[in-house]
């Protein structure tokens, strides 16, 4: 069987895929489109570390969808790693580090903008940026991971 387990608002929902016989075309630049119910419904998937977030504004939601059960799925972070996620949905209007760079405390890593707003997402420990999983023009969703930094 192939299963997926989603997460929406909280909740984690089993999905036998075999039981569904979903097409999906890609139009453009990440956009995908699916027939559900015999109407067309449009979606953007983001890989993440552990998981892939479905955003679809034809149904106003942002799903989590992962190959494993979430809590087999989650690494359990330490003081010694840092994930930083978006605080909200937003722009990712800059990323100042690169892959394999050092970061001090309080320096910023990645920019974004949402209402308006520029917000300094910066780094609480020191270390070394490990992972960077945005670029500049990218909408991301709350919680979505952008940078990983591990202490040096």
């Amino acid at each position: 069987m192939k299963k997926r387990w989603v997460e929406h608002k909280g909740k984690i929902h089993e999905i036998d895929l075999e039981k569904y016989d979903l097409k999906v075309h890609e139009l453009c630049n990440g956009v995908m489109i699916t027939f559900i119910d015999g109407k067309p419904v449009l979606f953007r998937v983001s890989d993440t570390s552990g998981y892939r977030v479905v955003e679809t504004p034809d149904l106003h939601a942002t799903l989590k969808v992962y190959k494993a059960p979430p809590s087999v799925s989650r690494k359990a972070e330490s003081h010694k790693v840092q994930t930083i996620r978006a605080p909200m949905p937003a722009l990712v209007v800059s990323v100042e580090k690169r892959v394999g760079e050092p970061v001090k405390r309080g320096e910023t890593v990645v920019v974004i903008e949402a209402m308006k707003m520029r917000t300094q997402l910066k780094a609480h420990i020191d270390g070394v940026v490990t992972h960077i999983y945005v670029q500049p023009g990218v909408s991301v969703s709350k919680g979505q991971p952008l940078a990983v930094i591990e202490a040096s």
